[in-house]
């Protein structure tokens, strides 16, 4: 008798396979999607946090350095060297856009980073035997005659070699070398390159950037200082944390709402598919269950019997789902990082829907009467 639920799932093999396989599909999914979410967090987080930057200037009105048109005039910004409350002279230009690159005769997505090689914004090596920095230009000051060579460094994920061109607008310039762990939200490839070759390529020779980012001095509070500047007319400022959230709520939290509900809604079709298989499979057992009160079995029993089934039903599944999504993971075009105690938080959470559903289910052909279940009458 204590192995009778082994022999019924056993003669009903097809359901049992069938329900446990919806089951991991369905927790693959859930795991998934988080783990695209979490990785555009990720990859969000990983440029800004590497840049080494405390503060983040832009443009009054810009709403935020990567959130709004920012447009500033970098000698303009020069008070920033000396400022109450930044390290003296840490003030660094940045260019930050979105461009679409020709690279290998196809057109692709990247984000060009222009900077000031010594300076905030960008990586200050490569990998060791992966070429090496870009040529900077020659002058502190913006000099549209300054001869500096179109050369660029790139992530190694975007599997170009050294020497390799990459065209943007009507230049070209030259991969020389390769840095690690520099892509944006969902493998967006950044492409490092002078400040002065990004003023040339993306805003016709002018004098232009994006942003002024710095460093606050010792002992001195990030808040306070981008407070103080924020009380500026002609400019915005704004901290580490400040930016770090602004682009978790741009470019990940907004445009990924309807995952979110995705994902509670597979929740709910994880439940229900196991309720309802479990509740076709009573209507299908009324004569066992009928047979099983006739000899005296109680509801308890009863219960229990169709219960092992459930759980053993959605364990299966629910580790099954854990594996698989790892293996997915792995195996995605894009950067998917799967938390594990996200992972068991998600997966205890689908265990007990689906149990809770095949519960309910369980719940109704118990309160059958048993002349009744008998006869098949459910």
């Amino acid at each position: 008798m204590k192995t009778l639920f082994l022999k019924d799932m056993r003669y009903r093999r097809a359901r049992v396979i069938l329900t446990a396989l919806g089951i991991t599909v369905l927790i693959s999914l859930i795991l998934l999607l988080g783990g695209i979410m979490n990785g555009m967090r990720i990859q969000a987080r990983q440029y800004i946090a590497s840049t080494g930057a405390d503060v983040w200037i832009s443009a009054e009105g810009s709403g935020g350095a990567f959130i709004g048109f920012s447009m500033v005039v970098e000698e303009y910004m020069a008070f920033l060297n000396s400022a109450q409350g930044l390290t003296p002279d840490s003030a660094s230009p940045l260019v930050f856009a979105q461009a679409r690159p020709t690279v290998r005769g196809k057109s692709t997505k990247a984000i060009v980073v222009g900077y000031k090689l010594g300076k905030l914004g960008g990586p200050k090596y490569v990998i060791p035997d992966e070429g090496r920095m870009f040529t900077p230009s020659n002058f502190e000051d913006y000099r549209p005659e300054d001869p500096v060579p179109y050369e660029v460094v790139i992530d190694e994920k975007m599997g170009l070699e050294i020497g390799e061109q990459i065209t943007l607008g009507n230049e070209k310039v030259k991969v020389v070398g390769k840095a690690e762990s520099q892509m944006f939200v969902l493998d967006t490839p950044l492409l490092f390159m002078d400040v002065r070759i990004a003023q040339k390529i993306l805003f016709g020779n002018t004098p232009h950037v994006n942003m002024m980012i710095a460093k606050t001095g010792v002992n001195q509070q990030p808040v306070q200082v981008a407070t103080g500047l924020d009380s500026l007319e002609t400019i915005e400022a704004r901290t580490l944390k400040q930016t770090l959230d602004d682009i978790i709520e741009y470019y990940v939290d907004e445009p990924m709402k309807a995952v979110q509900f995705l994902r509670v809604m597979l929740w709910l079709a994880a439940g229900i598919l196991v309720g309802m298989i479990t509740y076709v499979t009573m209507l299908e057992k009324t004569q066992e269950i009928g047979v099983l009160k006739a000899v005296g079995a109680s509801d308890y029993y009863v219960m229990g019997l169709l219960l092992k089934q459930v759980v053993l039903i959605s364990a299966v599944g629910v580790v099954l789902g854990l594996i698989l999504s790892y293996v997915f993971a792995a195996a995605a075009p894009i950067f998917v990082a799967i938390n594990f105690v996200e992972s068991i938080i998600v997966a205890c959470i689908s265990f007990v829907v689906c149990c809770g559903s095949g519960y309910l289910a369980a719940r109704k052909a118990i309160e059958v009467d048993p002349m009744i279940a008998f006869r098949g009458e459910i």
